[in-house]
């Protein structure tokens, strides 16, 4: 077997998918529940017209307020990481049967396959968990073919547990 390789950028488009996936991963309720959110605008122009004022303003403000909570999160993510010594950097990767080495501008760093704690896979990236809710980005376009994002999607698969 041969080592697989990637470049993946530190960047708005690749911290969008990133947070988009880890959301579907790890808190799957909260985007089906994101959408009963919008319920509450009918709901609370029923109760204006039922003469009920002061519930029916608040679920006409806050059911758009709770469903736009996901933007808000990305919004909050990408704005930290503008400040970052890595921003718009590319980071490299290569993907071993023991190791992952991992190179950007002064830095460089082999990773060992035990040491991430999950995987998610999907047919857009994949993340790679060091801890619950820190996570390594590897979008599809990362990879030079479609034949090494497969590869190292079942490379991830046999070697990292899922997670929770």
């Amino acid at each position: 077997m041969s080592d697989y390789h990637a470049t993946s950028r530190f960047d708005v488009k690749t911290l969008k998918l990133g947070s988009a996936l880890h959301m579907r991963n790890r808190h799957p309720v909260f985007l089906i529940f994101r959408y009963f959110y919008l319920i509450l605008v009918p709901i609370g122009a029923l109760l204006l017209f039922l003469g009920e004022n002061l519930f029916g303003f608040l679920c006409i403000l806050v059911g758009p307020l709770l469903f736009m909570r996901k933007v808000f999160w990305q919004y909050r993510l990408i704005h930290g990481s503008k400040s970052s010594p890595q921003a718009g950097q590319e980071l490299h990767w290569t993907f071993g049967v023991k190791t992952i080495q991992q190179e950007s501008k002064g830095h460089k760093k082999t990773i060992k396959w035990r040491d991430f704690e999950g995987r998610y896979l999907s047919p857009k990236g994949v993340l790679l968990y060091l801890q619950r809710d820190q996570y390594f980005i590897l979008p599809k376009s990362a990879f030079a073919s479609e034949a090494d994002f497969e590869a190292v999607s079942r490379l991830c698969e046999t070697k990292i547990p899922a997670g929770s």
